[in-house]
């Protein structure tokens, strides 16, 4: 697919990144001749200096044959004026990056008078997924497949855990509910587990379910089903708007500290049910004076990858149960887990996705394209969301006779709007939904899994 970005920023890069390594031709769009010459340097891409926003620069991108012009910079209205020009020029879809708190509940009325064909806001997502997190306090990250009927949650084996030693062929038989285990990390070892597989302690595990059958699972892992009432965010971002809306919807108290005082006087007007602090969130004597070790969670979501660090360091030597923190550099994801910190949030990642999911669909919407898309362990390994078709070398076949690639896992099934967590007897019907989990690169088309 030929695929235009406009806006070089963390997401634009990122998009550019991890497009263009599936084979795709990318054009990135930048006015800022730094980002540019990054770009240039690091990715195999085409780089034009410009107004994304010009007729001229996009034809001179040759807007008329692109597939999909993507625009995510720093501004909503411009993103919006980029794609309108675009579809008028001859661009097949357009995507556009629409974050400011404003434009929150008029997405649809967007798309439809803009002729958007999809409206991404990182923070607004950034926000669903913490919300999911605070929800499940077991998991450190969590997400949804299946219209949500199905959560795919991450934890780390702890010392204590009773699945420590115990083959999983063993252990499956000894848990008070049907949930997978999807993949584990141990080291630098990414491994989709097999019967014969044992857990050990730090592990990195991912296992999906129903939401009832994964609390059954984490009580029978002794952990913490702690209910979360009370929750403190550190920086009053747009992501902190968003998500006090979605936690205050499900009953929950929130207090928000935040250093610029004009920009408390704006969240008192916006969010008048939460207590707002003006006070530096990095500081212990303000953290301390607003009992920061009673909070059941804290959520530090400022503009400063450092200071989140600190804050949640903080809270978590506190004992705060739930400990989550948003970063913007991908790069220091592993080094803020080896200090304890599990719970991280990436919204350009997030973002990045959302978008890729949508152009996986664009350039596979003659086979089984994949819906949903979610990246695990660091992008080494991927779990995907298809709608089974007519398909004659999947349906109606039991899985254990399928010949699936290696490192391929069938995850879970949902039929009739009932979940089947499958083994080998079960097989794919016409309109299933399949959650297949690979380490193997990504995967466009559900036929894929099967070795030719």
């Amino acid at each position: 697919m030929k695929i235009i970005i406009v806006g070089g920023g963390k997401v634009g890069y990122t998009l550019a990144q991890q497009l263009s390594t599936e084979e795709h031709d990318i054009i990135l769009i930048d006015s800022n001749a730094d980002v540019l010459n990054h770009a240039d340097e690091t990715l195999d891409i085409m780089c034009i200096r410009g107004n994304g926003a010009s007729v001229e620069i996009l034809k001179e991108a040759n807007i008329s044959e692109a597939d999909l012009l993507i625009a995510v910079t720093d501004g909503d209205e411009l993103n919006m004026i980029c794609c309108v020009i675009g579809k008028k020029l001859g661009a097949k879809h357009t995507v556009a990056r629409i974050r400011n708190t404003d434009y929150s509940n008029e997405h649809k009325m967007l798309k439809s008078e803009l002729e958007l064909d999809m409206v991404i806001n990182p923070e607004m997502d950034a926000a669903a997924e913490i919300a999911r997190m605070v929800h499940f306090p077991s998991a450190t990250n969590v997400e949804t497949f299946a219209g949500n009927m199905l959560d795919m949650v991450e934890f780390r084996v702890l010392e204590t855990d009773p699945i420590i030693g115990i083959r999983l062929i063993e252990l499956t038989n000894k848990l008070p509910s049907k949930v997978l285990f999807c993949a584990v990390r141990r080291n630098d070892e990414i491994v989709i587990p097999k019967g014969n597989f044992t857990f050990s302690h730090d592990d990195i595990v991912y296992v999906i379910g129903e939401k009832k059958d994964l609390s059954k699972f984490f009580n029978f892992l002794g952990r913490s089903s702690l209910k979360v009432k009370n929750i403190t965010i550190i920086g009053g971002s747009r992501i902190a708007i968003y998500l006090t809306w979605l936690l205050e919807d499900l009953g929950m108290n929130v207090k928000i500290i935040e250093l610029n005082k004009d920009r408390c006087v704006l969240l008192s007007e916006v969010l008048p049910s939460a207590l707002i602090i003006s006070g530096d969130g990095t500081d212990q004597e303000v953290l301390d004076n607003e009992n920061i070790q009673i909070a059941d969670a804290t959520i530090a979501l400022t503009n400063m990858d450092e200071e989140n660090l600190i804050s949640s360091l903080y809270a978590h030597q506190c004992g705060v149960p739930k400990v989550i923190l948003k970063i913007n550099r991908h790069n220091y994801i592993p080094i803020f887990k080896k200090l304890g910190l599990d719970s991280i949030i990436s919204p350009k990642l997030t973002t990045a996705s959302s978008i890729l999911r949508y152009v996986r669909a664009l350039d596979n919407s003659q086979g089984i394209a994949v819906e949903k898309l979610y990246k695990i362990l660091d992008d080494e390994a991927e779990v995907a969301e298809f709608t089974a078709k007519d398909s004659p070398y999947l349906l109606n076949i039991k899985l254990k006779d399928l010949n699936l690639k290696k490192d391929i896992l069938i995850a879970a099934l949902v039929r009739n709007k009932k979940i089947i967590i499958p083994y080998g007897n079960d097989c794919i019907k016409e309109g299933d939904k399949v959650i297949v989990v690979t380490k193997t690169g990504f995967i466009t088309d559900l036929n894929e899994i099967l070795e030719v």
